[in-house]
């Protein structure tokens, strides 16, 4: 991790305001978002583009409903990968279209997935597939069965 990605960057409560409008809302203008919090579009711009700069936006993006695209399983899956693999199983895992989240962790596994899928036989496809590749020892699979919270984008810490 780099020096850049570990920096804390103070906002202010303005900028945590503007945060707040676009996490709502990612195609708000700036004049809007100006006329909400009652300061100049020039400021609105200034501020993006500082937290664009310094990292705490990373990108702009819609948040979208897999369900409505059919993938109406979520899976929580436990990787333990040989020494010294885990970092290319990271890199080739982190392409398959049904992985939307990779962490590295502590504890019985090195890794845990956040897979979606259209039904069982896809995830069924996607562990025996994973199991074959070179380092993994073990899996473990959890299905889930209820989405009580999942914000990943969330401005609600502010």
């Amino acid at each position: 991790m780099s020096k850049k990605d570990t920096e804390i960057i103070k906002l202010d409560d303005t900028d945590k305001n503007i945060l707040k409008i676009i996490n709502e809302d990612v195609r708000v203008s700036y004049r809007q978002i100006s006329r909400d919090l009652n300061i100049s579009v020039g400021t609105v711009h200034n501020r993006i583009e500082k937290m664009v700069k310094n990292g705490v936006i990373e990108k702009f993006s819609p948040i979208i409903n897999h369900r409505k695209l059919g993938f109406v399983l979520t899976s929580i899956i436990g990787v333990r990968v040989k020494g010294g693999k885990l970092e290319n199983f990271e890199t080739k895992i982190s392409f398959n279209k049904n992985v939307v989240g990779i962490y590295d962790v502590t504890g019985e596994y090195d890794a845990i997935l956040i897979a979606k899928f259209k039904n069982t036989d896809e995830l069924d496809v996607f562990i025996k597939e994973m199991l074959k590749e070179p380092g993994i020892e073990r899996t473990y699979t959890q299905t889930v069965l209820n989405v009580v919270k999942e914000d990943m984008g969330s401005a609600n810490i502010l």
